[in-house]
């Protein structure tokens, strides 16, 4: 393997992990927060849709990514309500399905063929290797770079941070501290799903800018397993999405990978999912925050 392709595999990889970055980050911070939002895949694809919309209607790229903003705010409160308010299942409450029927009624036939640009980093980008591979990037991909150590800063150098991770850990503990439980949880997963949202809404940025069915495929679950492999650690997330979006790019030189090549399409397809998945099996086991997925009743409230 030639070092051009090397360059090609993690120059396209990087840019590939953008949306499940983006979703695993949103995601880390709600398990911190003790709600396990297993509707992240609902959440990113109606990011995709809300972007190719905006795309199909000529209002742009850009304008279609940052509508995914209130529109993953409108999603987190709806699931907040849901999970927070209600105690409903955190595992069977999940978005799924209605985002092909909007596809039906508002996206069916051919849409406009685009994406963003990359933007090539003065200096930084004439680097040898690592500025091919790094520093010509979408503007979305450095945004998912900046935001892992903001979320990281947010979540551990932050007193707003610290009442999170106590949320997750020893809800009761943070009520008799003065906290409201349910507050400091409704903020998290609407963060986290506004992350998820434009997560799904950076998929199709950085793609064609068209919308199908299941145009995800997956990467929602995939960003849970990511969390995991990251241990809530944004930092270790990236390497984990990037592990994955290397894995994804390696389809795209399949017919340079010598004896590789003669692999069918389907083995190349799957490849990133098992890589995934059996990172998170060889992996130290991780500890899920102590009451993540457990519903909590505030001292003197009935369901």
């Amino acid at each position: 393997m030639n070092s051009t392709i090397v360059i090609s595999v993690f120059a396209t990889g990087i840019a590939l992990m953008t949306p499940v970055l983006w979703a695993a980050l949103g995601e880390a911070i709600a398990e911190r927060a003790g709600v396990l939002n297993i509707g992240i895949e609902g959440v990113m694809l109606f990011g995709a849709l809300v972007c190719a919309w905006a795309i199909r209607e000529g209002a742009g790229i850009w304008t279609g990514l940052l509508l995914a903003i209130p529109v993953g705010a409108v999603l987190g409160l709806a699931l907040a309500y849901l999970w927070v308010s209600r105690g409903a299942d955190q595992i069977v409450s999940g978005i799924i399905g209605a985002t092909s029927l909007l596809f039906d009624e508002f996206l069916k036939g051919v849409g406009v063929v685009t994406s963003l640009d990359e933007i090539s980093i003065p200096l930084l980008s004439d680097i040898p290797w690592i500025g091919e591979i790094v520093f010509q990037q979408p503007s979305v991909t450095y945004l998912a770079l900046l935001a892992a150590p903001l979320v990281f800063l947010l979540l551990n150098r932050t007193w707003f941070g610290l009442y999170i991770r106590s949320a997750g850990e020893k809800p009761r503990a943070t009520e008799t501290a003065g906290l409201s439980v349910p507050a400091l949880r409704y903020t998290a997963v609407v963060v986290s799903c506004v992350l998820i949202c434009f997560g799904g809404a950076s998929l199709i940025a950085i793609t064609s800018g068209g919308f199908v069915t299941n145009v995800t495929a997956g990467q929602g679950f995939v960003a849970l397993a990511i969390v995991v492999l990251g241990r809530w650690n944004p930092f270790l997330i990236v390497g984990g999405a990037l592990l994955f979006g290397v894995s994804q790019a390696l389809q795209f030189q399949a017919q340079s990978l010598g004896f590789l090549s003669s692999l069918p399409p389907e083995a190349w397809l799957s490849l990133p999912y098992l890589v995934t998945i059996v990172a998170v099996v060889v992996a130290k086991s991780s500890r899920y925050p102590n009451a993540c997925g457990v519903p909590f009743t505030p001292a003197g409230a009935a369901r």
